[in-house]
Formats: C-alpha cells, structure tokens, sequence
C-alpha cells in the first residue's frame, strides 16, 4: 500500500467510523429498547411501531450524510485523492523514466475532474451501502425474532465488510488513476509505444502475465497506447485499469521500437 492510497483509505475509515458512531449511539439502543416486543411478536407481526422507528432513524442517519457538511467532507476527500495522486505518478514518471511535463494538458485536466466525480460517487456509495445493509439486518432479524446480541453480532461483520470495500476502492482507483495519468503524460510527451510490466510475483493474473511476456512486433510486451492489448473479457486494457491491477507501463521510445522491428525482419 503506497502512500496515496494508504492516505486515501485512512479518510474513508474516517467517513465509515462517524458512521458506525451513529449506528451504536442511535441504532442498537433501539434494538434493545423493542426485544421484548418484537421476540415475543407472533408470526413476525409488528405490534408497536418498532419498525417504523427503527426505519425513521436509519433515513434520519442517511440523510445526514447525503446533504451538507458530509456532501462537501466528500467532495474534499475526492478532489484531494486525485490531486494527491497525480503528484504522486509525476514524481514516479520523472524519477523513473524522466518525464517531465510541466503543464497540465486539456486531456490531463479533464481526466481529472472525471476521476474526482467518479471517486466522490464512490465515497458516496459508501455510508448509504452500509446503511442500507444495517436496515435489512436489522429489520429483517427483528421481524425474525433473532436476540439484540445477535443482530449486533452481524453488525460488526456488516462494519468488517464496509471495511474491506473501502480498502478495494482505495487500492483499485489508486491504480486505476494512477495509470491513466501515466498514460496521458506518456503521450504528452511524445511516447506512442510503452512496455507492459508486471509485479513478478504469484498474485499476476494470468492475463496479465501473457500480456507482458507476449512478443508483439514492436517488443516483448510493447504496445502502442492507440492499439491496447485486450482483457480476457476481451476489453482492451491498460496498466493499471484492469480491477486491483499492478502492472505499470514503461515508455518507449518511437527509435528503440523500430529499431527493433527493423532487426525482427
């Protein structure tokens, strides 16, 4: 886990914990004011309302991260992620393979404001999943006469979860931006080929090994950016755009490729 994404998922921890402050100090006080009622109900039938309360403080909760402070808490979260990555993949590119591209293109700047969209629709999704989950746990083992201690039980798995769908979202549009960045100042600077590498390791998917070890006429594993290699759904993909990728694209010069075609001839 880099430093972005570490970050990234360190802020939605943050978004997910208020949360699950929320569902403890609002949620479970209710399970366990309506036991009684609801463990003794006949045939899953409500007899006081509890339902009703139960389902008013779940929407009182996910209003609450739909609108103000926690809709604007989402956007910042978003547009710092983005800003943060790109600064980061500008380091990676000049240190590694020594571009440098001082100004932002048209391309790079309207990716860019894509990719904040995008990542505060996911952040988004986030409180209102849960949330929506918690409801169906908790109404529907009511109804079923399950005890609070259980109910709460699966509210920690539920939270355990969210936790992990949060980590997914960090690592994966980490990458994913990351390698769309790298793919735009590649051509920025004038690079048509790049090289397809991988992690070297056991978690490579099969795919993507095949990929960078396949000879292609430009290269073993080199590709021009206007002609990617295709996914085993047969989707063309680029370093980094594929879920949870790691692979990383190596420019390549237009004189190193044709040297190399010319000597395959």
């Amino acid at each position: 886990m880099n430093a972005i994404q570490a970050a990234y998922y360190k802020r939605l921890m943050s978004l997910i914990e208020k949360v699950r402050r929320d569902i403890d100090l609002v949620i479970i006080p209710l399970i366990e004011k309506y036991e009684e009622q609801y463990a003794t109900s006949m045939d899953g039938v409500t007899f006081d309302g509890w339902g009703d309360s139960i389902s008013d403080a779940i929407n009182l909760i996910l209003d609450k991260y739909r609108n103000g402070f926690y809709k604007s808490l989402v956007n910042d979260i978003a547009s710092q992620f983005v800003t943060s990555a790109l600064a980061y993949a500008d380091r990676k590119n000049k240190r590694s393979f020594g571009i440098d591209v001082y100004q932002n293109s048209p391309k790079i700047r309207q990716y860019l404001e894509a990719a904040t969209a995008q990542n505060s629709q996911l952040i988004q999704s986030i409180p209102e999943q849960y949330l929506n989950q918690v409801s169906n746990i908790v109404l529907g083992n009511m109804r079923a006469g399950l005890r609070s201690s259980e109910i709460i039980s699966q509210l920690t798995e539920q939270y355990g979860i969210t936790k992990r769908r949060a980590k997914f979202i960090a690592r994966d549009q980490t990458a994913k931006v990351n390698g769309e960045i790298s793919k735009q100042r590649q051509i920025d600077a004038g690079y048509e080929y790049f090289q397809w590498i991988d992690a070297h390791d056991d978690r490579v998917r099969h795919r993507h090994k095949v990929i960078a070890t396949t000879k292609t006429p430009y290269g073993t594993g080199v590709y021009r950016w206007d002609d990617l290699p295709l996914s085993e759904k047969g989707e063309r993909i680029q370093p980094g755009s594929d879920y949870n990728c790691r692979c990383i694209a190596k420019p390549m010069s237009t004189s190193k490729v044709e040297k190399h075609m010319k000597g395959s001839k």
